[in-house]
């Protein structure tokens, strides 16, 4: 054997080391799921982090038996953190129901109150279990397993229109190198506000509120650039054609809860979509 072929062999072994010492350095990411659950024309979306349970929003009472079997059928038995995004009964409906079922360790609610029976329902029940609700009056960040959320909060306390949906908590997920982001049903005043503050490029957007066409669309798809999209509707309340057109024109693949559950999973590198 020459010097050279020697040589050239040592390298060889030293490449070889040298990556295997990077793979084994590199972050391991456990996968998680995001569903998007089938119930009309209202929200409620679990997220699976690997051994956590993240739940936003509970859909209408009519919607609890389909959130029941859901829920029995994947074996979940304890919600680690609920968050409502807002006061509308289509996203809090079932939050009296849920919160006395699935021993929720924590509620995540948006500071703006409400008067509706819904509001007064969950929280007469939360007061009965000792579970006292995270108010939010500043972004809030947790972290479960390879999962990092942020929740941004409405800047203001009185919005002139739509005070309800413009109150809309805005969840981001990060999990490894994917990312996701859920609007409840923020509509123009509150998009507005992250879209001046530009949270981000994500690769997977629940659209905010069921596909309704809004004015500032293709700025916040300017800004958030994703790949994929889900919409809640019905096929009694269609997703807006207009809103559809434009998710076309920025070549965002669609999603739409009236032909099935969306179920998304990440390994933290990429992510795949079925329905």
């Amino acid at each position: 054997m020459t010097k050279r072929k020697a040589y050239l062999i040592v390298l060889g072994v030293l490449a070889i080391c040298l990556l295997m010492l990077l793979s084994c350095n590199e972050e391991s990411v456990t996968p998680a799921s995001v569903d998007i659950l089938k119930i009309g024309k209202a929200d409620c979306i679990v997220i699976n982090t690997g051994t956590k349970l993240v739940m936003i929003d509970t859909g209408e009472i009519e919607n609890l038996d389909d959130i029941h079997f859901y829920m029995n059928k994947k074996g979940y038995a304890t919600i680690d953190t609920l968050i409502l995004t807002h006061y509308d009964k289509d996203h809090i409906g079932g939050a009296s129901d849920i919160i006395s079922t699935y021993n929720v360790k924590e509620v995540i609610e948006t500071r703006i109150t409400d008067n509706s029976y819904e509001y007064y329902d969950y929280h007469n029940t939360m007061e009965v279990l000792g579970i006292t609700p995270k108010k939010l009056n500043e972004s809030y960040l947790f972290e479960y397993d390879s999962c990092k959320f942020t929740i941004d909060i409405p800047r203001k306390d009185k919005y002139d229109e739509k005070q309800d949906n413009n109150s809309s908590l805005i969840i981001s997920m990060q999990c490894g190198n994917t990312s996701f982001l859920f609007c409840g049903d923020a509509m123009e005043l509150r998009l507005s506000e992250i879209i001046e503050d530009n949270i981000g490029v994500y690769d997977f957007v629940k659209l905010p509120h069921h596909g309704n066409y809004l004015d500032n669309y293709k700025d916040f798809l300017e800004m958030a650039r994703p790949a994929y999209s889900v919409i809640t509707d019905s096929k009694k309340n269609p997703a807006d054609e207009k809103t559809l057109g434009i998710l076309e024109e920025y070549n965002v693949k669609s999603y739409e809860t009236r032909y099935g559950t969306v179920s998304v999973k990440t390994d933290g590198k990429v992510i795949t979509v079925e329905q």
